[in-house]
């Protein structure tokens, strides 16, 4: 004779609360354990849905932050159907033989309201081949959206002529998604600028319009911003098109805008920062990218930038940042420098440095780092003159170029440990590649 069942006993919302907490495999599962528990499950609301790649994904240590995630193979759409509404959260990894699935999930996930979505198609999957994964057009009728994440080469189709935007987003991210149709541009210029409450927007590579047609231009208006990422490495017609009051973290490559207005004008919209990553193909820019900002980010307080020692004008682009971010307290600097440049460099113009460099330009410097500096003249010149400038360094954080410790990189120890510091307190901490520095 079965016990009492102490768990089917507990408040409907307690067990709830129990039963989300389960892997979804499992917690359909849970259907065979008696009669009394055949449809619970289908009432469970707020579910939070993973699924992976496949069981070998458990092994793979990035999609560890999607913990318990059952395999796609082994779902069907016929689940979300049963499920109770809303469902907080859908994640799932695509894999090339399973593309079909998501416009299934998706007409179910509309239906059930569901809040945050995230699919990531598997690479590498070429922009405009014949036959990519597709997302639409049932995503815009999941009108309750507050998180939309799509990563992969997909493609993202035409929305209905009805389609009004998802008026509760707080977070856009379109990581290598292509919208491959005349009018994308307009389309994306309204899903962002339908969204009163976006704080969070990354577009990674975003690829608008048809492949040989002319540039459409989306203007991105979104005055709640808190977090921007955009990433161009062809110019695919985004353009920040208002004011930014409330952003404290940026991330940018534009280099695909170099030497054009637009250029300069994405800095000016983006100067209430607090953090600001920039990320420039240093091997390329023949000129200092900064060298045209000629006002000030008051907020500014923490840099992280690409530089090339080997180029003069990628040197003065950090001393461009510092000079428009005065209360900048904490820079950290990754070295981009071809393998096959062996030797020293351009040489350092000291008549430009005394134009352009002022003490002050260092006063509120207080945390350095320095990723994957080569042990050659320009690279130890850099370290060491900023070392001689900057008089409240805390500390001066270095991961060198090669990974074992070898005479020039003890000798490059040296020099550093050794050479004039403004700051008597400030902490040097060496080490090989295989330790990187802290991010900012």
């Amino acid at each position: 004779m079965a016990g009492p069942d102490y768990l089917m006993s507990l408040p409907p919302e307690m067990l709830d609360d129990i039963l989300r907490r389960l892997p979804f495999e499992k917690l359909v599962g849970t259907c065979c354990l008696s009669p009394a528990w055949h449809r619970r499950w289908e009432s469970v609301p707020g579910l939070d849905i993973w699924f992976s790649r496949g069981s070998s994904t458990a092994r793979d240590p990035r999609f560890l932050r999607w913990p318990c995630a059952t395999p796609v193979h082994r779902f069907t759409a016929r689940s979300l159907w049963r499920c109770a509404a809303p469902i907080r959260s859908f994640t799932a990894h695509v894999q090339r033989r399973h593309s079909h699935r998501p416009a299934r999930w998706l007409l179910a996930l509309a239906h059930k309201r569901v809040k945050m979505l995230k699919l990531k198609f598997d690479k590498p999957w070429p922009a405009y081949s014949p036959n990519p994964p597709v997302v639409g057009p049932a995503l815009y009728s999941c009108s309750a959206l507050t998180h939309l994440q799509l990563c992969g080469y997909c493609h993202l189709l035409r929305a209905p002529q009805d389609f009004t935007g998802f008026s509760n987003l707080f977070t856009l991210c379109l990581e290598y998604v292509v919208l491959p149709f005349h009018g994308a541009a307009a389309q994306l210029q309204l899903i962002i600028s339908s969204a009163p409450h976006l704080t969070r927007l990354l577009l990674d590579d975003v690829m608008i319009g048809d492949e040989e047609a002319d540039i459409e231009t989306c203007a991105i208006q979104a005055p709640n911003l808190r977090f921007l990422r955009l990433i161009m490495s062809i110019d695919n017609g985004c353009r920040i098109a208002g004011e930014l009051p409330l952003l404290k973290v940026a991330q940018i490559s534009i280099d695909s805008l170099f030497g054009t207005p637009n250029f300069i004008n994405t800095f000016r919209r983006i100067s209430s920062v607090k953090k600001l990553y920039l990320l420039t193909d240093s091997d390329q820019t023949q000129e200092n990218p900064l060298e045209r900002i000629l006002w000030t980010f008051q907020n500014l307080r923490a840099v992280q930038l690409t530089a090339n020692f080997g180029k003069f004008p990628s040197i003065m682009s950090i001393f461009s940042s510092l000079r428009f971010g005065p209360h900048i307290e904490k820079l950290k600097i990754q070295v981009i420098r071809p393998e096959v440049e062996t030797g020293n460099g351009d040489a350092i113009d000291q008549d430009i440095l005394d134009a352009v460099i002022y003490d002050d330009m260092f006063a509120n410097l207080k945390h350095v780092s320095v990723d994957r500096p080569k042990y050659l003249p320009n690279d130890t010149w850099f370290m060491k003159f900023l070392l001689s400038k900057a008089g409240l360094l805390e500390y001066f954080f270095v991961s060198f170029n090669h990974g074992e410790e070898t005479k020039a990189y003890v000798e490059a120890c040296k020099e550093l440990a050794t050479c004039e510091k403004a700051s008597p307190e400030a902490m040097l901490i060496l080490r090989p590649r295989d330790k990187p520095t802290p991010d900012i």
